[in-house]
């Protein structure tokens, strides 16, 4: 008898086997749906990665394109603008103050308050997760400095002489930042239309 009967006859069995034997039927289904399980449960990995968004930083050629002089020095230099000479000091209007190099929410007006140093001052982030930090030793004693968490755009200094809730002042450099005005949605209803027929009697 040949190899190839044998094999043959090998198979042959197997499968009369698999038709006789309910149990052998019953186990061999069992590991067909388990397989089939797995590659349904599989994370579509293709399709996660194209929704998270990605950042690309930018070139230094790039940046001094898109930045003012000043904006360039304060994001990638840690320079610090001069106190009452800048945008958002004493900007009392509602909304977001993003990166002005990628973007990324900051903070938001709601935690704005007025610090009397000259540049915009915030109690909180609009999100923990949204700035970084690192100790910044200057003139002999420690600060630690705020950046960006994206893209590492230096933003300026948080103390610890800041009102409630948080107790922390973070002190920005308006350079850093860009600020996108809230658009009021509420409606004035009190007010009449001007060609609002009147009522005869």
């Amino acid at each position: 008898m040949t190899l190839r009967h044998i094999l043959s006859l090998t198979t042959l069995l197997t499968l009369i086997t698999c038709v006789t034997d309910p149990n052998h039927r019953v186990a061999a289904d069992e590991s067909s749906a388990k397989i089939q399980t797995e590659f349904s449960d599989a994370p579509n990995e293709r399709s996660a990665s194209a929704d998270k968004e990605i950042y690309v930083p930018k070139s230094e050629k790039e940046l001094r394109r898109s930045l003012t002089r000043i904006q360039f020095d304060v994001t990638q230099n840690e320079s610090t603008e001069p106190a009452f000479r800048n945008k958002y000091w004493n900007n009392k209007d509602k909304g977001e103050y993003t990166c002005i190099v990628c973007g990324q929410k900051l903070f938001t007006s709601d935690t704005k308050f007025k610090s009397g140093t000259g540049w915009p001052s915030f109690y909180a982030p609009a999100d923990n997760k949204n700035v970084g930090y690192k100790t910044d030793n200057y003139l002999f004693y420690t600060r630690t400095e705020v950046h960006c968490s994206r893209c590492n755009a230096h933003l300026g200094h948080v103390f610890d002489d800041g009102p409630k809730p948080t107790g922390k002042r973070y002190c920005m450099n308006s350079a850093s930042m860009n600020f996108v005005e809230k658009k009021s949605s509420k409606l004035n209803e009190d007010k009449a239309p001007a060609d609002s027929p009147s009522e005869s009697k």
